[in-house]
């Protein structure tokens, strides 16, 4: 028990990646070498689209929350508005429209397929010990969200404006942090009340697949680019150098502003490291079909769940497709936030 708790703590104490070299293994398609399509655990079927989640949602107004923006300052500050507030009839339509666009144009559906989950070879010779072994993982079919949640859709569905970081850069459109899990999911519990449907966090699996650019993908250490300067923003590109200050300053970005990955999906690497649902575990090797991780974590170690992608405030490597990555479940942290994905239509109960 011991050796495997110290096996926990090792393997939860990293955000920002370090370690070992990854060696050849014949047993997966040889993940010596980069991905290919034509590799043979790479599907040959065509890539099709799926229906809209706005077809399948019934947006129940009277659980869209009465916020809107300062009407002192003009700012986008978001807070609850009195019920008997007069302007309060134009918010919920402004509302509406929102999360229309939401379900109609930032949910993209993701064929499922199978492919190697870890350390393959583009992802170059330093990487970390709990990224091995590569192992092939087959995912079905899912939606994923082009954009990490942002304050402005947290606001949007929670109906406050609470504990926001970064009030100072006056745009909403930054990626929402400092969450703990449980806030998570009861944001996910809220936008499903909103919209009839069942959004979650993603899988480790599902995050992965989708920011490799799933059927699409091309082999690249980064979600859609081997330059990461092209797909992300991390302690390499994000630094400012506020007006009379004389040390630089680092924060995230606005959502959307670098260019996407094969999926169309933007900042999988980088800007905030974004929180699955599975408990923090070193990986089995078994070949696997849609995993989801161990049920619970042993009590005398460190409760954690995976974040991935790395984020404003980690060095390049942790940004990496297969980099891996501790969230405490009871903490708060201004490096990490979340995305959302929701599963197939026909597999929704």
């Amino acid at each position: 028990m011991m050796i495997k708790t110290l096996r926990y703590m090792m393997l939860g104490a990293v955000l920002v990646m370090a370690g070992t070299s990854c060696s050849d293994n014949d047993e997966y398609d040889n993940p010596s070498r980069p991905v290919e399509p034509g590799d043979s655990y790479f599907s040959s079927e065509p890539v099709e689209e799926g229906p809209s989640l706005f077809d399948a949602a019934t947006i129940n107004t009277s659980k869209i929350p009465r916020v809107t923006s300062n009407k002192n300052t003009g700012l986008d500050e978001y807070y609850p508005l009195d019920p008997g507030d007069t302007w309060a009839s134009v918010i919920r339509p402004e509302r509406v429209k929102f999360f229309e666009k939401f379900l109609k144009e930032d949910m993209i559906f993701v064929n499922g397929g199978t492919f190697l989950m870890g350390a393959t070879a583009e992802q170059g010779e330093g990487v970390h010990i709990d990224e091995l072994p590569v192992h092939k993982v087959t995912v079905s079919d899912f939606y994923i969200c082009r954009f990490e949640v942002t304050q402005e859709m947290y606001s949007y569905v929670m109906g406050k404006w609470e504990n926001f970081s970064w009030k100072d850069l006056a745009t909403t459109r930054l990626p929402m942090d400092n969450r703990l899990f449980s806030e998570m999911q009861t944001f996910c519990n809220k936008l499903n009340e909103i919209t009839g449907l069942h959004f979650t966090l993603p899988t480790e699996a599902q995050w992965e697949f989708a920011a490799r650019g799933g059927r699409k993908r091309t082999s690249t250490v980064y979600a859609g680019s081997n330059n990461f300067d092209e797909v992300g923003y991390n302690l390499s590109n994000c630094y400012r150098l506020p007006e009379g200050q004389t040390g630089m300053q680092f924060w995230p970005e606005e959502v959307g502003k670098k260019l996407p990955n094969e999926l169309g999906l933007y900042d999988m690497s980088g800007n905030v490291a974004e929180v699955c649902l599975d408990w923090y575990d070193e990986y089995s090797g078994e070949d696997q079909v849609d995993p989801v991780g161990p049920d619970a974590l042993p009590s005398d170690v460190p409760q954690k769940r995976i974040c991935r992608g790395g984020g404003w405030n980690t060095n390049t490597s942790a940004c990496r497709v297969s980099a891996r990555a501790a969230f405490p479940v009871d903490k708060r942290n201004k490096l990490i936030g979340f995305r959302l994905v929701h599963p197939k239509l026909e597999n929704v109960q």
